[in-house]
C-alpha cells in the first residue's frame, strides 16, 4: 500500500473526555483512495497513536479486500474448469449412485463420504 495514496484528516472527536479531548485533534481518519476504504481511530488522547492504530486498521482492510478480491478471482477460474453439468441418478432399489458416464457407487460410499469415483467420471 502507498502512502502517498492515503489521505489523513485529524479533528477533534466528540463525547466524553472533557477538554482535552474537545479541544485538541486527536482523532484520525485515514481514507485510501484508490479504493475508497476509510478508518478512524480516536481510542486514545494520543494523535500519535491513534495514527498508528488507524494505519493497522487500514492496513487490515486493505489487506482483506484484496484477499477476498483474490478469492472470488479463484472461484471464477476452478468454475470454468467444469465445462458441462453433472447429474447424478440413484436407484434405490439397487443403492446406487450412477453418473452420465456410468460410474456406480453405493449410496452408503457417497453418504460416508466416498465420492471420488463419482467426481473423475
Amino acid at each position: 500500500m502507498d502512502r502517498n495514496d492515503v489521505r489523513i484528516d485529524v479533528y477533534r472527536d466528540s463525547g466524553p473526555g472533557g477538554q482535552h479531548r474537545n479541544k485538541v485533534e486527536t482523532a484520525v481518519r485515514l481514507t485510501h483512495l484508490p479504493t475508497g476504504i476509510v478508518v478512524t481511530a480516536a481510542d486514545s488522547r494520543s494523535q500519535h497513536e491513534n495514527r498508528r492504530v488507524a494505519w493497522q486498521r487500514l492496513q487490515t482492510a486493505v489487506d482483506a479486500r484484496d484477499a477476498a478480491r483474490l478469492h472470488k478471482q479463484r472461484n471464477a477460474e476452478r468454475a470454468g474448469e467444469f465445462t458441462g453439468g453433472r447429474s447424478f441418478t440413484w436407484t434405490a432399489w439397487r443403492d446406487q449412485v450412477r453418473t452420465d458416464g456410468g460410474t456406480r457407487v453405493s449410496m452408503a460410499k457417497a453418504l460416508a463420504g466416498r465420492i471420488g469415483p463419482l467426481l473423475t467420471a
